[in-house]
């Protein structure tokens, strides 16, 4: 391609952006015009038409009458189309004459030079203009834009630069710059204008210094942007100490890339600053507890618990550190007894030291369920939570809360009956509140377990219509888990008890009941017995419609087991396999939370927030999809 074809090719870009960014300006007032005019409207119609001669005719007719900007840029457009440069010339004088402070009117003289062939006196017009640009920032930014609607981004940043100095403020047209500077994948250039802005240690331009660095890193597939940044911020820390707002940018850059153990530095430096208040470990912790960085979260709150034993934050620190221990624990799989142990003497000193009421409930039902499910001491949680239960006598919903821990337990020990018992106690005293619906949705569960299929469908249809969205969600699921592979067969009968789910002499709804019997087991804490039970469905049933289901469960087993690659693979299949299926958008939110909570993928983890977004629109899961998004992309939430 000659110089004079690739000149040309750009004019064409650079004058329809130019269009854009001025022909909205005059549209509105100028459109009812065009429409009114006759002339007008046809000439606009052979232009579109690419019927340009019939177009010239009309426009030069129309533009005799008056220098409209809005008859006058669609003039321009038609002469470069038939490369009439010496008419667009005068065309463009007559326009600089009838505005003669308009230095756009400029800008399109020097284009006509230039594309026509003579660059130096195109040149010499683009320093006339920026010589002649007045201090004024809205003069400044509209040649700006000028120049960068045809390309010129040189000219376009010696505008700006110029006005900085003129207008004697080093912090002007920093949006502008770094638009220029992404266009050309200036990352340094666009690093140096977001310190440039916080450089005085002026924290009204920290969200702007944000703004910025989120907008560069959007684009940052091999994560070298993020280093970029990083190491800068390093090494303006190290020359500049006492600059609190880079301290605080790289706090934030840390948090929305998700780089806790750098996160965790600067929060103690942050923390320093403070005073020591702990503030901003606490909130740290919170972070990190949130994304799964259960370590990490644990470490912070140490902090504050070793340094700063006279402040009330320590108290809470002490509360929020066994939470996040609970947590880390109930996740993994299989638990280590003696973290368990260790948790659970925690627990017990707390307890012990606050008492047993409303207060302490949180810890009264985690403390019980770390007895029960995982210390194997499930008589002193059931004693624990009787004792609960008997102190909440003038609070109905807390003790029905208890009463549901309380049945969880019975179940876990296989006291079926007094389990289901307690379940429908709960049912009938609060059938409209919250908890009343998960203890229906948890006897449905139970009477699943142990294959009373029948009657657990019929308790499911009714929770459809429940006032939680997620209790309806899994009514729905398990319910379309027995409609579609129970056989027409007789049910069990009633009096059939928990040792008929694990009789292997039944031949009757066999993939449901292994499938139910693996549910269970994990119910109870024995991923490895339900991976048996879940092997079975593909032998005994190869073409069972229940394989998504084991894929999921498989993949969540993975994931509590570490094994976050095998779990990768497991939602990817059931993605490529059964995304129509009723698990598509499960699966697909959940690889998400995978590659940004566990792999540390976060361009993947976006693209799978973006995907469920695009393609399951009407999911349980496009709220929190979109937030975890957003988040990802560093907007501001608060």
């Amino acid at each position: 391609m000659t110089l004079k074809k690739t000149i040309f090719s750009n004019f064409k870009w650079g004058v329809i952006t130019l269009l854009t960014c001025i022909l909205f300006i005059f549209l509105s007032t100028n459109s009812l015009l065009a429409q009114s005019n006759p002339d007008e409207k046809l000439a606009i119609q052979y232009y579109q038409n690419g019927e340009y001669e019939k177009a010239r005719e009309l426009f030069e007719k129309i533009y005799d009458k008056k220098q409209d900007t809005y008859i006058y840029y669609y003039f321009y457009r038609t002469l470069i189309e038939l490369r009439e440069y010496k008419d667009l010339e005068k065309i463009v004088k007559k326009q600089q004459r009838a505005f003669p402070t308009l230095l756009r009117y400029t800008i399109d003289l020097g284009y006509v030079y230039e594309i026509s062939g003579n660059s130096k006196e195109a040149n010499e017009v683009y320093d006339e203009a920026v010589k002649k640009v007045t201090n004024s920032e809205n003069a400044y930014r509209e040649l700006y834009g000028a120049f960068l609607a045809f390309g010129k981004r040189d000219y376009a940043e010696l505008v700006l630069m110029k006005g900085r100095k003129q207008l004697n403020n080093p912090k002007l047209f920093s949006k502008e710059l770094t638009s220029i500077y992404q266009q050309l994948n200036l990352t340094d250039k666009i690093f140096e204008e977001a310190i440039n802005l916080i450089q005085d240690n002026d924290e009204t331009y920290l969200p702007i210094a944000q703004e910025i660095i989120q907008n560069l890193l959007l684009d940052d597939a091999d994560n070298q942007k993020h280093l970029t940044v990083k190491n800068g911020l390093k090494k303006a820390i190290q020359t500049e100490p006492n600059n609190f707002c880079y301290l605080k940018l790289y706090y934030w850059i840390c948090i929305i890339n998700k780089d806790f153990v750098d996160g965790l530095n600067i929060a103690k430096a942050i923390d320093k600053r403070l005073k020591n208040s702990g503030e901003v470990l606490f909130d740290f912790a919170q972070i990190a507890k949130e994304n799964r960085s259960y370590d990490i979260a644990i470490e912070a709150l140490n902090v504050i618990i070793e340094k700063r034993s006279d402040l009330p934050i320590t108290t809470n620190a002490q509360f929020e550190l066994l939470n996040v221990k609970y947590l880390q624990l109930i996740s993994s799989s299989p638990v280590k007894i003696q973290d368990a142990e260790a948790l659970e003497l925690a627990f017990k000193k707390m307890i012990d030291e606050y008492g047993i009421h409303s207060g302490t409930s949180d810890w009264i039902r985690k403390y019980a369920h770390l007895l029960a499910f995982y210390t194997n001491k499930p008589d002193d949680a059931i004693a624990i939570l009787n004792t609960a239960i008997k102190n909440s006598e003038n609070d109905k919903k807390e003790k029905a809360v208890y009463k549901v821990d309380l049945a969880d337990i019975l179940l876990h020990t296989n006291q079926i009956w007094d389990a289901t018992l307690l379940y429908s106690q709960v049912d009938k005293e609060l059938p409209n509140d919250s908890i009343g619906q998960i203890a229906k949705f948890k006897n449905a569960k139970l009477s699943f377990y142990i294959g009373e299929f029948a009657w657990a469908e019929s308790q499911l249809d009714v929770l459809r219509a429940a006032t939680s969205k997620l209790i309806a969600n899994d009514a729905m699921y398990l319910s379309f888990i027995i409609s579609d592979n129970q056989e027409d067969e007789e049910e069990v009968d009633e009096e059939d008890t928990l040792n008929s789910l694990f009789d292997d002499n039944t031949t009757h709804n066999i993939a449901l009941r292994l499938f139910a019997k693996a549910d269970f087991l994990i119910f109870q804490n024995n991923d490895n017995e339900a991976l048996k039970y879940l092997d079975s469905i593909s032998f005994y049933s190869p073409l069972s419609k229940l394989n998504d289901d084991v894929l999921y469960t498989r993949a969540q087993i993975a994931t509590r087991q570490k094994d976050y690659f095998a779990a990768e693979n497991y939602y990817k299949k059931i993605i490529e396999t059964y995304s129509t299926d009723i698990l598509g958008d499960d699966a697909l939110f959940k690889l998400a939370e995978l590659y940004e909570y566990y792999l540390k993928n976060i361009p993947e983890a976006m693209a799978c927030y973006q995907k469920l977004l695009k393609e399951y629109p009407g999911s349980l899961y496009v709220v929190d999809a979109r937030k975890r998004f957003r988040y990802l992309r560093g907007d501001n939430l608060e």
